[in-house]
């Protein structure tokens, strides 16, 4: 199958089934990437209340 087939079948996909083709492919291309991987650990540790992002502005800001 060619890129451009895999294009169009994903376009076709329904959203919550891209959503997840897109996790897939973002954690494919994140595995190999040790600083991005170091990076977000530390921002996932991060005690200080301050640098959080509340769950309902994520949510507000991803909504579809």
């Amino acid at each position: 199958m060619s890129l451009t087939q895999l294009k169009d079948q994903a376009a076709q996909l329904p959203s919550k089934e891209r959503r997840e083709l897109i996790a897939f492919l973002i954690s494919l291309q994140t595995e190999s990437n040790e600083d991005f991987q170091k990076t977000l650990a530390a921002k996932i540790d991060d005690k200080n209340p301050a640098n959080w992002v509340d769950l309902d502005d994520v949510q507000k800001r991803f909504a579809n």
